[in-house]
Formats: C-alpha cells, sequence, structure tokens
C-alpha cells in the first residue's frame, strides 16, 4: 500500500519553515571538507615526479568533487519560510529572497530531467523572474499546495490546478 501523504493547511499557523534536516547537511559539508583536505595533503605528501599520472590525477578530481559538493550545499535553497505577508527563502551562503503573496505570479512544476516547482514573481523594481526549486525539496506537494492557497493573485496551469484539486479533496477527507 502506498504510503500516506500528510498535507495540511497552514494558513491558521504561519510563520512555518520547511527545510532540509540541518544535521545532514552540515555533516555533508563537513565530511567534503575532510575529503578536500586529505587530497591536498595527499597531493603535497604522496605525490612527486615519479608518481604515475594517473595518481596525480586522482587526488585532483575528488578534490574537485569535494569542491562542488560544498559549493552545492552552500548556495542551493535550504529553507522555505511561509510568513503572513509572504515566502521567505533561505539559503546557507547567500542572501534570503523574500517574495510577497500578492507579487507571484505564477506556479508550475516543471519537468526537464527531474522535477522543478517553478515560481514567478514580480521583485521590488517590478522585473519579472523566475526561481526554480527541485521537486526532491522535503515536502513540495505541501508547499505548492499551500503556496496556491495563500497567493491567490498566481495563475495556475490546468494540468496544475488539477493535481491541486485532487489534493485539496484529500486534505478534506484527511488522506
Amino acid at each position: 500500500m502506498p504510503k500516506k501523504l500528510r498535507i495540511q493547511y497552514i494558513r491558521d499557523r504561519l510563520p512555518v519553515v520547511y527545510r532540509y534536516h540541518q544535521g545532514y547537511r552540515w555533516f555533508m559539508i563537513f565530511l567534503s571538507f575532510l575529503i578536500v583536505v586529505y587530497s591536498i595533503y595527499f597531493m603535497t605528501r604522496f605525490v612527486n615526479s615519479d608518481t604515475p599520472t594517473f595518481f596525480k590525477m586522482v587526488p585532483m578530481v575528488i578534490c574537485f568533487v569535494s569542491l562542488d559538493s560544498i559549493l552545492r550545499k552552500i548556495t542551493n535553497l535550504n529553507s522555505i519560510t511561509f510568513t503572513q505577508e509572504g515566502l521567505r527563502f533561505g539559503y546557507i551562503a547567500k542572501k534570503p529572497l523574500y517574495i510577497p503573496y500578492e507579487d507571484i505570479q505564477s506556479l508550475d512544476l516543471l519537468r526537464k530531467v527531474s522535477y522543478y516547482m517553478q515560481l514567478t514573481y514580480r521583485d521590488k523594481h517590478g522585473k519579472v523572474r523566475q526561481i526554480k526549486t527541485p521537486a526532491s525539496f522535503p515536502y513540495i506537494l505541501e508547499i505548492i499546495f499551500n503556496v496556491a492557497d495563500l497567493a491567490k493573485s498566481a495563475v495556475i496551469p490546468e494540468k496544475m490546478q488539477s493535481v491541486l484539486e485532487y489534493l485539496k479533496e484529500n486534505v478534506e477527507n484527511e488522506i
């Protein structure tokens, strides 16, 4: 039997925060940092002019992959906070992004290689911008459901509207 969905309206309990598990995220950043340090140590201590080219390249590749992992974890979306006035997208190493509900223009679920939630909004200067969040973000269905509920002016495509109607029926019937 499929796992039951637990989707709730959050408009009565604002502010609500959705985020990646912080222990896991910081552990992975720390582990990647240790791998970078060990790769550098290995390159300076054990690699010399007599070392085969393969063993010179492997620590550099490992170091690059670890640095990439660190940069992705600290610059990707870390949390989404629903407040009374709008949404706050939080990052570890970037400035948070705040979007008032009335500035949200559309909400969609896109499929490229994987699924993404795409939010189109108008920034402070009146410029139309988009933010894409991987659908693997924790509680993404509940986030989409509540963005659609709180951002009344958002345009929602027909296909997405049918998904939201299904979720709404099941929330009322307690999925």
